[in-house]
């Protein structure tokens, strides 16, 4: 128990902003284990999102009130996963070889594959986010079925943007080498390697997470993050033969916005995705 502990909080540490360590202590070899529980944060985080959009629903117009959660879920992770995003930007869209890539992506300079790219990827968000505030409750089971279509889909994304970074770990190795003259790499705790089975308790319980808070419409979606991780891992091993730290939290978000594209293409096209996904 106290190992799981660690580990939970050693996952809180890495991704977020909370102090976990003041109540619970670890340190870097906790990280791998850590793991597993990458799912149950992003479940936080998103709720910290819904949490926030909520009250400022009171006050505030849906486009105010959806900027306000997303800079609150950036700021509660401190823009990790933005920022992997923004480097990747950078380095897929600048690089030509492998080592040009990797080169660029240590670079802290924002170039402007990584502007235009977030521009887009923050305003497709926020725009999605908007139109689910506008929507009925998502046609779940149980009490999950009450709730406001933006929590719901909120919680679900996180949910399974930070379990497609798990898979990614998993399945692919890791090529980026520590240079003493530049940052170290946010992915280089977990070199040492996550065990298969803590990959596969970390996808169980983002997919049991995805079926309370989804009920029906979990399989389409379950099936476009999958794609979405798939492609992701595809194209990282084409370009780069692996993964790096940014590259994990660039098909993070990626996989968040896929969530969000899904589930809204879900409610006004719902009979004719799920034939697709039975097909």
């Amino acid at each position: 128990m106290n190992r799981e502990l660690r580990a939970f909080s050693a996952a809180c540490t890495f991704m977020t902003r909370i102090p976990t360590w003041r109540v619970v202590a670890h340190d870097v070899a906790d990280l791998p284990a850590s793991a597993a529980y990458f799912p149950l944060v992003g479940l936080l985080v998103g709720a910290a999102g819904a949490v926030v959009w909520w009250l400022a629903s009171w006050l505030w117009s849906p486009w105010i009130a959806i900027l306000l959660s997303m800079a609150a879920t950036i700021r509660l992770t401190g823009a990790f996963h933005e920022d992997a995003l923004a480097d990747s930007l950078d380095g897929f869209g600048g690089g030509w070889t492998r080592e040009q890539v990797l080169h660029i992506m240590k670079d802290s300079r924002v170039g402007s594959y990584a502007l235009v790219g977030m521009c887009v990827a923050l305003l497709l968000k926020a725009a999605l986010l908007v139109e689910f505030t506008t929507m009925a409750p998502l046609p779940v089971t149980g009490i999950m079925g009450r709730w406001p279509a933006v929590v719901t889909a909120m919680l679900a994304a996180h949910v399974l943007a930070r379990a497609s970074s798990v898979a990614l770990i998993g399945a692919l190795p890791y090529v980026r080498r520590d240079d003493a003259a530049t940052r170290a790499s946010a992915g280089r705790p977990f070199v040492a390697g996550v065990s298969r089975a803590r990959v596969i308790l970390a996808l169980a319980c983002a997919v049991m997470l995805s079926v309370v808070l989804l009920g029906s419409a979990v399989w389409t979606v379950l099936v476009a993050a999958a794609a979405a991780t798939a492609l992701a891992a595809r194209y990282f091993r084409a370009r780069i033969g692996g993964i790096t730290g940014d590259a994990l939290g660039a098909a993070n978000q990626v996989v968040e916005l896929v969530v969000y594209l899904t589930l809204a293409a879900s409610v006004q096209h719902g009979s004719f995705l799920q034939t697709v996904v039975r097909s």
